[in-house]
């Protein structure tokens, strides 16, 4: 056997979908996997073009993404509907310029396909399922507000307990809208961090600290902690005067997967240690030690309130 037909025999013999093509899309070779997907016969697709099998709804985007293939960006994934014989299907395709012309244009390129419409279909199905469970926990939280509205209405109350009430509301269902936007993928501290502390007047929060992602599960009590230590530093600490302001600095153990963050007042009010503990403290002790695995220690320094934790990244309950 020569060379030549043992890499044909090989190529056919592949589960994977090959074709190789001019940059217009017509077909110089198909292997017998890409034939079968489309009830033909591998000599029958040559000449043919590739546009013929690709669905009108990803045309656009597939020949955009094929044409920044160049002489230094050789390689593209595209995922798409692929119009096979039994009707439209995901596939995942790898798409590998072989040859340019002198100034740099694409001449011909070869694609692997795989099928992952099992996949997708699954993936479309969890985005529903998330977009329901989103939209049930924001009615809830909308249906709690509503209820203690009423339930204060009437009721000779100091305004400061309701409207702090309220703001953890607020601060709850923030945090629920972050990970929705994030479709419950996880986002940065960075990001949980300007959350957390969105009641602070602007320019107050100091953050800095590595890109870390934090998951999903982790995002609510953390902030939900740095929402009570806002809270508290407006009241009483360095936000409850002018010129006062917070640092918030965390690092990395990647090694450990472990985070470490500190919450440091600056510019405000000499600080003394509560008579006893409220129900921030509490929280956020408890929030740090039951729902993140972590340890949390306060240090109420004269010049202004030092909060710190640390918690495992995969470790939260």
């Amino acid at each position: 056997m020569s060379d030549s037909a043992m890499l044909l025999e090989i190529l056919d013999a592949q589960l994977e979908m090959v074709c190789r093509y001019k940059a217009d899309g017509t077909i110089l070779f198909v292997n017998r996997a890409y034939a079968q997907s489309l009830g033909e016969q591998p000599k029958a697709l040559f000449g043919r073009s590739l546009w013929d099998f690709v669905s009108d709804e990803d045309r656009d985007a597939v020949q955009e993404q094929l044409g920044q293939l160049a002489p230094d960006n050789v390689e593209t994934t595209i995922e798409n509907r692929f119009e096979t014989s039994s009707g439209p299907r995901w596939t995942l395709w790898r798409n590998h310029a072989l040859e340019f012309d002198d100034a740099g244009r694409l001449l011909v390129a070869q694609s692997t396909g795989i099928d992952i419409t099992e996949r997708r279909v699954l993936e479309e199905r969890n985005d529903l399922l998330i977009g329901e469970l989103n939209h049930r926990v924001k009615n809830t939280l909308m249906v709690v507000q509503a209820m203690a509205q009423q339930t204060f209405r009437d009721v000779r109350l100091p305004t400061g307990p309701i409207e702090t009430f309220n703001e953890r509301l607020s601060a709850l269902a923030g945090a629920h809208t972050m990970l929705s936007r994030a479709n419950w993928g996880g986002n940065t501290f960075d990001e949980i961090v300007r959350q957390g502390t969105a009641i602070c007047r602007r320019g107050t929060v100091r953050a800095a600290g590595p890109q870390v992602i934090i998951p999903a599960e982790p995002t609510v009590p953390l902030i939900m902690v740095l929402h009570e230590l806002s809270t508290n530093a407006m009241k009483y600490g360095a936000l409850s005067v002018d010129g006062g302001w917070v640092e918030v600095d965390w690092g990395l153990d990647a090694a450990a997967g472990r985070l470490a963050m500190v919450w440091r007042e600056l510019g405000g009010p000499s600080v003394a240690p509560p008579s006893r503990k409220g129900f921030g403290s509490r929280m956020i002790e408890g929030a740090v030690q039951r729902q993140l695995s972590g340890e949390s220690s306060v240090d109420y320094a004269p010049h202004g309130l030092v909060c710190r934790f640390a918690f495992p990244l995969g470790g939260s309950k």
